[in-house]
């Protein structure tokens, strides 16, 4: 497609859609958390990239910013001015010639309420996971988190979602040559039009869904979905439409069809591996999957 910058090899798992169906819906739902850290979604991956580094890295050192538009796949002098107005609010301090996530996030009841909507979030996608067949995630350590700070295995669970969930970001954005939200909006319209398969037993079958059974969505589903403003969630929409990524079933909503899920099935690759490596890091911290 002309609007991808990569080529990726092909799939090396018949397993690769049933998995991505229901990990394309923890993306989803994970980008919704991600604009609670901020509305703007560069300034939210910066935060969430350092917040990351602080949860994986104790005493890790303040990255610096060159390091930082590396990790995100961005220019630097965009990462650069989005750093100078999160460290004018507050959300971020520059010290020692790098950037670090402030200590009121890290640390901060805001920022354990929203660790443990991570880890729910990364549970229930264990639980599909396995109701397919991927992984095996016991049941005993699918119970809610109780009140206060998550337990050691918790916060593992919780950190390596949120680098599955960076990758995600980057692997999306690099894909769809750098219009992250164009991306977001074609796979909130895939994810919805195979929904009523993703949350049954046919999640499981590794067959590409004909149109027929494809459920179009609504742009104000997608605009409320997303946290986009409709405006924004149209224009996306209406752009997928005229470069025929996306088609119209008049007043149901929008589907992308067959023939074009089998044309982006190299980003889904792509994103199976990342699924991969998240399960290899829960692995190493001693959860079982």
């Amino acid at each position: 497609m002309s609007q991808t910058k990569i080529q990726y090899e092909p799939a090396a798992s018949p397993d690769f859609l049933p998995v991505m169906r229901v990990s394309y819906e923890f993306f989803m739902r994970s980008f919704d958390l991600l604009g609670q850290l901020h509305e703007d979604a560069i300034s939210a991956s910066i935060i969430m990239t350092l917040w990351h580094g602080r949860l994986v890295g104790f005493g890790r050192k303040p990255m610096a910013v060159r390091e930082l538009s590396r990790d995100l796949n961005l220019p630097y002098e965009t990462v650069r001015r989005h750093v100078r107005a999160l460290e004018a609010n507050g959300a971020c301090s520059v010290k020692g010639g790098g950037v670090t996530v402030s200590d009121a996030i890290h640390g901060g009841a805001r920022a354990t309420r929203l660790l443990r909507k991570i880890y729910v979030n990364a549970v229930r996608l264990l639980v599909d996971l396995t109701r397919i067949g991927a992984v095996a995630f016991p049941s005993a350590s699918r119970r809610a988190p109780p009140a206060g700070r998550l337990t050691k295995e918790q916060t593992a669970i919780a950190a390596a979602a949120i680098g599955f969930l960076l990758a995600g970001v980057r692997l999306m954005r690099d894909f769809w040559g750098g219009d992250l939200l164009k991306g977001l909006v074609f796979t909130a319209i895939w994810t919805a039009n195979v929904k009523h398969v993703t949350n049954t037993s046919r999640a499981a079958t590794s067959s590409m869904l004909p149109d027929t059974l494809r459920q179009p969505v609504s742009v104000l589903a997608i605009s409320r979905s997303l946290r986009l403003p409709y405006e924004t969630a149209r224009r996306h929409a209406d752009v997928l439409v005229r470069e025929g990524l996306a088609e119209r079933a008049g007043r149901q909503g929008v589907f992308v069809p067959t023939h074009v899920a089998e044309g982006t099935m190299a980003g889904s690759v792509a994103g199976h591996r990342l699924v991969v490596a998240f399960l290899d890091e829960l692995r190493r911290a001693g959860v079982k999957v």
